[in-house]
This record gives structure tokens, sequence and C-alpha cells, in this order.
């Protein structure tokens, strides 16, 4: 083999048939000078005699020759002291000697002096040796795990949080919105619905803008709705959670929109009497009020819970013990769902910033798309829900606070918490968009690999990032215990006699839910 060719992520090699016929893609190749040792990958391989167009001649005396073939490689990194490190101190000169990395010398650069500090996640699929991750480098960093529906990435969540719950003071907190890791043995589950969670805990301002959905500029219902709420809360803070009650609200409007004052008096001293400021204008709000106290699916919001119960939820989500707390979100409405997410997040958020040496806490986020998108077509009052997270991604890791962020479309999730994750676990991908973003947050060397994950099977990743060694896939282990996660097998279901559905019960359930 010849090295001819160096490029700052890249190492193109033109070698024979007979030095080329037992690689293939993805197979490891090592690229050294005597001082400098680069570790590289197969990304693509290409028969120069193919492309060139020869006469009849040429071909017969081509045949008695060896094919030239070209091989590129994507650099992962170097082996410094006999280890290797995703890191390039310097690049081997073209006289570089080339050869195959074979299983034992892999497992030789990957031997780690201290595995005190890491977990295992799985194996290394073509070298079948255990694969580490740097418990530190993982969690004092925000993390990304994307990929398919299907692949695996519930699995691989429950497996990391499975090793991280065997430290005695662990502290997980995950938002699950489909309940897949509520009966895990080692997981308080929350399940709000069943667990309160007073409308007041949003704060007023966005329960007025998100649930209400009463914009800023509709000045007469703001002033009406403010009227009410410092009525009961003399020095309130309407962007804090602070205690109010929402019949109690509903009632002062009451009064509001029917409301007559004195106008003056007649000639005979009886007053006279005119429309109040806000009669006949709350209508719209105070309808709004009456639909969500009737909706038996919005009930756990007006259970009446004094200023404390915030201090015992706090208590619960981040004490308790048990090292991981579950935010199940499976049994309410989805628009409720997205707006407890962003308070519980605000209220651990500035908690976590009060104290001094704050036990860290990581935020699991399931399903983050959904809730810290893209789209900047948001209003005023969701950018302030995404904003939270933004912050925590920029500023969090000073106060003890990091992000391990799930989705299935990375294209749609928030690019500012992209861009912070230092740790990318990357399953099936087959979305071009998808691929494209997790490309672009890739350090050099890597976006080629990300092509790979085209043709995982379900449980194959690649962990790209400080916490794991070297970008290569592996295959992750399964828990002892699994989430409540499952492909139903439509097929083998649909083979089976139908049984009968009792649809007017279900309609029944519907409607009164």
């Amino acid at each position: 083999m010849k090295l001819v060719k160096i490029l700052p992520d890249k190492i193109q090699i033109r070698t024979d048939d007979a030095e080329f016929k037992n690689a293939r893609l993805n197979d490891l190749i090592s690229v050294s000078d005597g001082k400098v040792e680069l570790v590289t990958m197969i990304t693509a391989i290409t028969d120069n005699d193919v492309e060139t167009q020869m006469d009849e001649n040429a071909i017969m005396e081509e045949l008695q020759q060896p094919s030239l073939k070209v091989i590129e490689c994507s650099i992962l990194g170097s082996v410094i002291d006999g280890r290797f490190r995703q890191q390039i101190n310097k690049y081997p000169s073209v006289a570089a000697k080339i050869k195959m990395v074979f299983p034992m010398e892999f497992a030789k650069m990957m031997v780690n002096d201290s595995l005190d500090d890491k977990f295992q996640i799985g194996y290394y699929a073509e070298h079948l040796m255990p694969a580490f991750i740097d418990g530190n480098k993982f969690y004092q960093r925000h993390s990304c795990i994307v990929g398919n529906t299907g692949c695996g990435k519930s699995e691989t969540v429950t497996k990391i949080i499975e090793e991280t719950a065997k430290l005695p003071g662990a502290n997980i907190v995950i938002f699950d919105i489909h309940g897949e890791y509520s009966q895990l043995s080692y997981v308080d589950s929350i399940k709000i619905g069943e667990v309160p969670f007073p409308i007041w805990m949003l704060g007023f301002a966005d329960m007025v803008a998100n649930v209400l959905k009463v914009k800023e500029d509709s000045t007469v219902v703001m002033s009406a709705l403010r009227k009410a709420y410092y009525a009961q809360c003399d020095g309130g803070n309407e962007n804090k959670p602070i205690c109010f009650v929402f019949k109690d609200v509903l009632n002062y409007l009451y009064k509001l929109n029917e409301e007559m004052v004195v106008s003056g008096y007649t000639k005979d001293g009886n007053a006279k009497y005119a429309k109040g400021e806000y009669n006949g204008k709350l209508f719209g709000v105070v309808n709004t009020m009456e639909t969500l106290l009737t909706d038996t699916r919005y009930s756990f919001l007006f259970d009446i819970m004094g200023q404390a119960y915030l201090s015992d939820f706090l208590n619960r989500i981040t004490g308790g013990n048990k090292p991981v707390k579950n935010i199940d979100l499976s049994g309410i409405p989805h628009d409720i769902a997205m707006l407890i997410i962003g308070a519980i997040t605000k209220l651990i958020y500035n908690i976590q910033i009060i104290q001094k040496d704050a036990r860290p806490i990581t935020l699991v986020c399931d399903e983050a798309h959904v809730y810290i998108p893209t789209d900047f077509q948001l209003s005023a009052a969701q950018r302030r829900m995404v904003e939270i997270f933004e912050n925590i991604a920029k500023e969090g890791r000073k106060f003890g606070i990091t992000l391990f962020v799930a989705s299935q479309r990375p294209s749609e999730l928030n690019k500012t918490i992209m861009a912070q994750c230092a740790n990318y676990i990357v399953m099936k991908l087959n979305n071009e968009n998808d691929k494209s973003m997790i490309k672009g947050m890739m350090p050099a060397g890597s976006t080629d690999v990300i092509e790979t994950t085209t043709m995982f099977s379900s449980g194959d990743c690649l962990v790209v990032g400080d916490a794991c060694p070297i970008p290569l896939k592996i295959h992750v282990e399964l828990a002892k215990e699994r989430p409540q996660s499952k492909t139903i097998d439509f097929w083998t279901e649909w083979k089976r006699e139908r049984g009968i559905v009792d649809y007017a019960a279900c309609l029944e359930e519907y409607l009164e839910n």
C-alpha cells in the first residue's frame, strides 16, 4: 500500500490486489511513519482500472498486472504512548507505512489503566471487545441519542440509566412522554394526573398565555386577569409558581364581567349606574376557564394545594431514596404535558443555581424534538419554555445540571442544544436531513462514519465524543430491566382470529374523558 494523499480528516491509499484482497469497508487501517501513527477507517474503495478507458491490447496487458485500487479512509485519531486517543497532534509523512489493524492490536491500543469511572454499554461489533463509556465525560457535558423509531433508543437509554443507578448518589430526572420507564425498580415514578400538579405551578403568566391562550395585546382581558390574580396574591410574581386558586380567579372574572358602577346621581339623589370597565368583555376567557374546569382530563390541575406543596413536590423529584425520578406524562393531554415539562425544568434549574455545592442532576428528555423544537415560528410563551433548555445547554454545566436528550428527528431538535452536546449516540438513521444535521455537529473524521448507520440493526450505535474512546459500531447490551417499549408484530397479530371489541364502552370512555 502507498499513501498518496493526506487531508485534515481523511487519507487516500493506493494498493494492488495482493495487498487489498482482505480489506473491507469499516476495517481499521494504521498509518505510521515511525513518529506519528494515525488510526483510520475505510469508508470508500475504488477500482481505478474500471474507471480508465483502455483499448483491447491495453486490457490484455493490464490483466497480467496487479489491479490498482484506491482506498479512502476517515481519520479517527492517533496512537500516543501505545493507547488510542481522539486527538491528532501531528500528521505522518507520505512515506508512512500502512497496515491493517487486527483485533489483537485493537485490544492493545484500547486498554485502559482504570475502569473506576466507566461503565460498559456493550461490545464493539467487529472486534468482540467490551465498549466502555466514561461516566464523568458523559454526564458533565450534555449528551444526545438519536435514531429512527424502533432502532433501540429506549433500550439504550435504559441500559445507561441502569448502570448509572448503581451509584449511591445518582440524581436523574426523566421526562417520560410514553410511560416507558415507570416500571423500573430503581425508579420513583411520578405519574402526573395521579400526582396533582396544581395549575398555579405553571406560573400565572404561562397559564394565561399557554392554557387560556390569551395574547399580551388583549389588554382588557389581561388587565382583568391580573386584577383577579393580585386580589389573591398581593405582591405576587406572575412568572413564578405562586399559589392561587383557579376557581377564585374565575369567580372574580364573573363579577367584573357583570359589574355595574355608579356613573352619577339624579336630581333626586338616586345613583345612576353604567356598565363597568370589563362588563360584557370577558365572556371568551370565562368560557375557556369553565370548559377547562368541566373537562375531566384536566381535573388534576385544579386540586387545591397550598404553597407548601411546591416544596413537597420538589423534594420528591430531586430527593427521595431512589436515584431516578420518572415524570410519567403518558396519562395527560399532550398540550399540558409540554407545559409541565417546562415548568419542572425551570424550577429545577433555578433551585440548582441558588444552592451552593448542589448535587449534580441530569435531565433525560425523551422525544425532545416535541418540546425543544428548532422551529423559530414559536409564540412568545413557547419561546420562553425553549429558552429554559437553551440556558441549561449554555450555562447549566457550571451549576451541576446537564441534559441527555433523545430524539428520532434530530433535524427538528433545537440547534443550540445540539451544538452544546459533547457526546452523540447515533443509532440507525435513514433520513438525509437527520444525517446532515448530525454530520454538522461531528468532529472532523467522524462525518463519513455516520453514513454507516443506515445499515445498522436494532441495538447498534456509534458513540461519538469525549466519553467513548473511538467511534466504532457498538452493539448495546440489553439492560436487566427492560423499558415498556415494544414493536408490535403486525403480521403475527393479524394471523390470529379477530376478537370482539366493545366499541360502545370505548366510545363512552372517550367521550367522557
